[in-house]
């Protein structure tokens, strides 16, 4: 049970692998952030805010990203390094 308060702990983790992921899958493909806004419904502030690694995306959000490049999102879980 929790009083209310929150800490940095409490925080959720953003993780700026995924927005470099979603960065270099773009160009790779040479799209804009506004033409993949355009092609899958999701904001370009949302995508400008991932791949800036200020915001963690929903698992719904990434597949649409995927999808609106013509790729398929994939997670792995790899052995740590």
């Amino acid at each position: 049970m929790t009083n209310g308060n929150t800490t940095a702990s409490d925080k959720p983790r953003i993780y700026p692998e995924v927005g470099a992921a979603l960065l270099k899958a773009r160009k790779e493909i040479g799209m804009t952030q506004q033409q993949l806004a355009d092609a899958t419904g999701v904001s370009r502030i949302t995508i400008q805010r991932i791949e800036q690694a200020h915001i963690n995306p929903s698992f719904k959000t990434l597949e649409a990203l995927a999808h609106g490049m013509g790729r398929t999102l994939t997670i792995s879980f790899d052995a740590e390094r």
